[in-house]
């Protein structure tokens, strides 16, 4: 008798998840959604609650990806012990500070709030970043500018960041510690929808949360006078909202690395639309005769600041590619010697 996964459904289980499973393992099958993570400790939902779990040997010892938050995995038939790791149908990643490593953030994102606050914190740029990351998962993003009430005149600001937004997004001034955000967030909240919330220190991520979720389940804490928040969320968690959507907070994030590739093109699509009339095929958008790009700038089609961020966060989207791919063959590299001489001192021996 196969199992009732409808006690899954409201933490996001899908059929993407389901067709995975091979047909002779539903039986004994115990799949689980990762709900928290803090350093190497894990806790997992199985639609009772969360309980902590261990990883399986070959993720602390080879070259397998632990789970994040979001993800939905398999538990062992006789241990609370995760075995495998489903493949996720989106995963929200950013460049690991200081390196070109890949961290992921969260899994099975159907919805990411970027929150920034309408004060000193307010940067078109950083918010720029957190929509390529979303267009780089296919992820739908949504803004929400906060702190309203300290800000006499959101309109600018309104305007500034809807110029950026990709089709479907929106942007929403709010005061997240009056106003019932569930409200106003209602088309986005539907049952087994997953969101994560995104965002600098001190721009009131949390208070976004605790809003949503009608109760205090984040701490929160009062923003520096430089305006550098101060971190109140210190691990990733997922946590069920009342309507049935469940949402994720990270820690905030002083850095927003881009990893992988294709947020940029996906982003900045207007360039991109330019860019096909552009003479040569592999044109920079700086100095080749006959860019398309540079002369829609010039005729006031595109805006400066948009194309010179433009080219920033494409120049290091490829450098981190280049070198996460320079990185990867000397790992097959090391990993080739390594055997070579393994097979020698076999033979020698």
């Amino acid at each position: 008798m196969f199992p009732d996964f409808s006690r899954l459904l409201p933490l996001g289980w899908h059929n993407h998840f389901l067709a995975q499973i091979p047909l002779e393992q539903l039986v004994a099958v115990r799949p689980a959604r990762v709900v928290g993570v803090e350093r190497e400790r894990f806790r997992i939902d199985l639609g009772e609650g969360p309980v902590g779990v261990s990883l399986a040997g070959r993720y602390r010892v080879g070259n397998e990806a632990p789970p994040t938050v979001g993800d939905w995995v398999l538990l062992a038939a006789d241990a609370m012990v995760i075995v495998a790791r489903l493949a996720p149908r989106t995963v929200i990643a950013r460049r690991v500070a200081g390196s070109h490593d890949t961290q992921a953030i969260a899994a099975n994102i159907d919805l990411m709030v970027v929150v920034s606050g309408l004060d000193a914190e307010f940067n078109l740029h950083r918010i720029e970043r957190y929509l390529v990351i979303a267009a780089q998962a296919e992820v739908t993003p949504l803004v929400l500018l906060t702190k309203a009430d300290l800000c006499t005149d959101p309109a600018p600001m309104l305007a500034a960041v809807r110029e950026r937004l990709p089709e479907g997004a929106e942007v929403l001034a709010v005061d997240a510690l009056q106003e019932p955000l569930a409200e106003r967030l209602s088309v986005w909240l539907g049952s087994g929808t997953t969101l994560v919330v995104v965002g600098s220190s001190g721009v009131g991520k949390s208070t976004v949360v605790n809003n949503l979720a009608g109760t205090l389940v984040q701490s929160t804490g009062a923003t520096r006078r430089d305006c550098k928040g101060r971190h109140t969320t210190t691990s990733r968690s997922l946590i069920p909202l009342p309507g049935g959507a469940c949402i994720i907070d990270v820690p905030g994030m002083r850095e927003v690395g881009l990893a992988g590739e294709g947020g940029v093109e996906r982003q900045f699509r207007l360039i991109n639309e330019f860019a096909r009339a552009c003479r040569f095929a592999d044109c920079s958008h700086t100095e080749e005769p006959g860019c398309a790009v540079r002369r829609a700038v010039e005729e006031g089609e595109i805006a400066p600041d948009e194309w010179s961020h433009y080219l920033r966060l494409r120049a290091e989207e490829r450098h981190h590619v280049a070198e996460h791919e320079r990185r990867r063959r000397e790992r097959v590299f090391g990993r080739a010697v390594r055997e070579a001489l393994s097979l020698k001192r076999g033979k020698d021996g």
